[in-house]
């Protein structure tokens, strides 16, 4: 099924950016799309808190990444239309028609120019006041202990050279009770993304933190019960749920950043034995 990334429109001599008709078309066409995804998510989803976006400013949604349902709940909680920013993958026909219908920016990522380019169609649908709903992560996280992986540097660069605001969402599934909780971050813009190592780190703790309050009150992953056997049988799960995942290639895609700074109380890799240390006081 076609999946045409930035690039390869490019190369084609294609518009890499969606019309006016199309993106207005698109938004008219949101709410059938929710009602597709609502065939697909069968757990009950609960979102904890609003968010209140910066104004006149194009926004980019950061979320975490475990699940196939990731996409349809994320975009259900931010109620408003946003370009998905994914990877080329084998998909079912039913979830490739709602990618393709909702609108998304595909990508090849084993290729860094693709990625490349694929900054110019992220920018141009932010040059047109679209939201973008991004998985800075790259790929699924399937880890043990890290409630975020590393981040992509890209987030930061296209959010500060579109002038726009990130907001960070995070989602943590109760596999066991059939349930999603959805937390959103406070906006991330202006002069904060300016050093990208900083602001990448800031972002990925705060999705842990998000992350972890809401883990605190789960009783099915509350830190004191927590296993590697239970891990682990929730990992496959995950993967039973969506056979179309080609879990080895997914994990070709982790993030390992160049820089491997010292351990120390700001610069912790958050897992569930730390992540306390990244909350707000």
């Amino acid at each position: 099924m076609l999946q045409e990334s930035t690039l390869d429109k490019q190369h084609a001599g294609k518009k890499i950016v969606d019309s006016d008709f199309m993106i207005w078309l698109k938004n008219r066409l949101h709410p059938l799309m929710m009602l597709l995804a609502g065939t697909v998510v069968t757990c009950k989803v609960d979102t904890i808190n609003q968010y209140t976006p910066l104004p006149d400013k194009p926004i980019i949604f950061a979320a975490n990444h475990s699940a196939f349902l990731d996409t349809p709940i994320a975009l259900r909680a931010v109620q408003r239309r946003s370009y998905i920013f994914a990877g080329k993958q084998r998909l079912r026909f039913t979830d490739w028609l709602f990618f393709v219908l909702n609108g998304t920016i595909w990508v090849d990522r084993g290729s860094k120019e693709d990625m490349a380019a694929s900054k110019d169609g992220l920018l141009g649908y932010l040059a047109k006041g679209q939201s973008i709903l991004w998985f800075p992560e790259g790929t699924w996280n399937l880890t043990a202990n890290q409630l975020v992986m590393p981040l992509k540097w890209g987030i930061i660069e296209t959010a500060r050279q579109a002038g726009a605001q990130i907001i960070p969402v995070a989602l943590d599934y109760n596999w066991e009770e059939n349930h999603c909780k959805v937390k959103f971050g406070a906006p991330v813009s202006g002069s904060v993304l300016e050093n990208k190592s900083e602001a990448i780190r800031n972002l990925r703790d705060t999705m842990a933190t998000l992350r972890w309050d809401m883990m605190c009150q789960s009783p099915v992953l509350h830190r004191a019960e927590v296993t590697p056997e239970k891990l682990k049988a929730q990992m496959y799960r995950v993967l039973d749920a969506f056979p179309a995942l080609e879990w080895e290639r997914e994990r070709s895609y982790i993030y390992q950043p160049y820089e491997q700074v010292a351990l120390t109380p700001q610069a912790l890799i958050p897992c569930w034995e730390n992540a306390f240390l990244f909350r707000e006081r």
